[in-house]
């Protein structure tokens, strides 16, 4: 059996050199790669769960880093433009009305129905079934992250340093 070692006294050395801003940069730029990693793979399990897909779908597949805090997220959803007219994460139904389709293919909808009125009987309108791509992303990037997070902060780290001269 192979042990692992990983001596990170220059790392942390390099970490220390840098000062507070120059860290979180170091330090939000690695969550920026890994949050894209994952969105990529939750593009992947999009395409890959039978809805059909385009790239103004893809693009509802959203990374987020925040800048008040350490960390990331991947999010479905639909975001505007300042350009009008153009929406990410929407399909364009025969109707020409934008929908916000990922929102509803990840958890699916329950079964609608129409009221019954005088002239017409109420009548079922139908439910989008449960697609899952992101419980399936989640499920197999979780044990992924922490390792490949620790990798990219010590890359992040190494290259913020040499770029302000921390070597």
């Amino acid at each position: 059996m192979a042990t692992f070692r990983y001596d990170d006294k220059n790392l942390q050395r390099l970490y220390g050199e840098l000062d507070e801003k120059h860290r979180l940069k170091a330090l939000r730029g690695a969550f920026r790669k890994e949050a894209n990693r994952v969105r990529k793979e939750a593009i992947k399990n999009l395409r890959g769960s039978g809805i059909r897909t385009d790239k103004d779908l893809e693009k509802g597949v959203r990374s987020v880093v925040p800048r008040k805090r350490l960390g990331f997220g991947v999010t479905v959803g639909t975001k505007g433009s300042k350009k009008k007219g153009v929406t990410a994460g929407v399909h364009t139904n025969r109707r020409g009305l934008k929908k916000p389709i990922l929102i509803w293919a990840e958890d699916g909808t329950k079964p609608r129905k129409t009221k019954s009125r005088k002239d017409r009987k109420g009548h079922s309108t139908g439910r989008m079934k449960r697609y899952g791509f992101m419980a399936k992303t989640r499920a197999a990037v979780v044990g992924k992250v922490e390792a490949e997070l620790r990798e990219e902060v010590a890359n992040y780290v190494i290259k913020t340093a040499k770029k302000y001269g921390c070597t």
